[in-house]
């Protein structure tokens, strides 16, 4: 049997614009990791279950910009120390009946898509919570080359609300983070497509010539 190859970023495109998780790896010499994406307007319940059980857990969900202001939501910290400047802000929960705690598959993904729904405003969620905005900066991953802005270039390339759910894949037995040849032997066991950053940059900058 002939091992598993990425997936091309059209192919990547469709899978996320289906609703679909997709699996995008970063370069070797950045983190070195494979995150799983969905569209966060795309997860329901069973989807996040599913995020939670084969990631580390901690859901981060990017936003462009845009979004980031119109929910007023400040970063995290003022001095950014996180090795790549990764632009966490505040924790949020949606302010919604429905949820309790916030920390359940259930609680989460609605806070998940109230950050992808149009409707939702600064005075839809509350602070601290469960879910962690990460702020994509302006110019995408030709700017950073990060899955932050990864994920809000499928958004884009999909037509979905720029508002993605991401985390890190990680090996089931040890915990340890997945690698190349683990995401792809992942992403071949769920029939998820499997694609990197590298290839994400090549796509776009042929389709803006």
């Amino acid at each position: 049997m002939s091992s598993p190859k990425f997936d091309s970023i059209e192919d990547s495109i469709a899978a996320f614009k289906n609703g679909d998780f997709i699996v995008v790896l970063d370069s070797a010499d950045r983190e070195n990791e494979g995150d799983l994406l969905i569209a966060a307007q795309d997860l329901t319940t069973e989807k996040m279950a599913f995020m939670v059980r084969y990631t580390s857990g901690l859901i981060c969900t990017p936003l462009s910009p845009a979004l980031i202001s119109k929910f007023a939501l400040p970063q995290m910290v003022v001095n950014n120390q996180e090795p790549h400047a990764t632009a966490f802000t505040v924790s949020v929960d949606a302010r919604d009946p429905t949820v309790t705690t916030g920390i359940s598959a259930y609680d989460r993904a609605v806070t998940a898509r109230r950050l992808a729904d149009p409707a939702s405003t600064a005075d839809s969620f509350r602070s601290p919570g469960h879910m962690f905005p990460l702020r994509a900066v302006d110019g995408g991953v030709k700017v950073r080359r990060g899955h932050t802005e990864a994920a809000i270039e499928f958004a884009k390339l999909s037509g979905k609300n720029e508002a993605v759910a991401i985390c890190e894949l990680v090996k089931e037995d040890d915990g340890l983070m997945m690698r190349r040849d683990e995401c792809l032997a992942f992403g071949a066991k769920w029939g998820l497509k499997v694609c990197t950053i590298e290839a994400l940059v090549d796509y776009l900058e042929k389709e803006q010539k």
